[in-house]
């Protein structure tokens, strides 16, 4: 998988062990629309975005998803 890109169809285990592979600093998007079908939503409401955050922490990553236009985007932290 290239990094800032993800396949169309894809579990949370498989995300979380991209989250885990990540270096410190590095970055991965995923598409709102994967994204919100991995957490079993048709779109990200403001209640699936938290669930993402609390999940992107447990793997040591932050989430940020601000404007409509904007990509998902998983940074891994830079302390471990």
């Amino acid at each position: 998988m290239e990094r800032g890109r993800t396949e169309a169809r894809m579990t949370k285990t498989e995300l979380a062990d991209t989250l885990h592979r990540l270096d410190p600093g590095a970055t991965v998007t995923v598409p709102p629309v994967v994204l919100a079908s991995v957490f079993g939503a048709g779109t990200l409401t403001k209640e699936t975005v938290a669930v993402i955050e609390a999940f992107a922490l447990d793997h040591r990553c932050t989430f940020s998803y601000g404007h409509e236009h904007d990509m998902p985007t998983f940074e891994k932290d830079d302390i471990f």
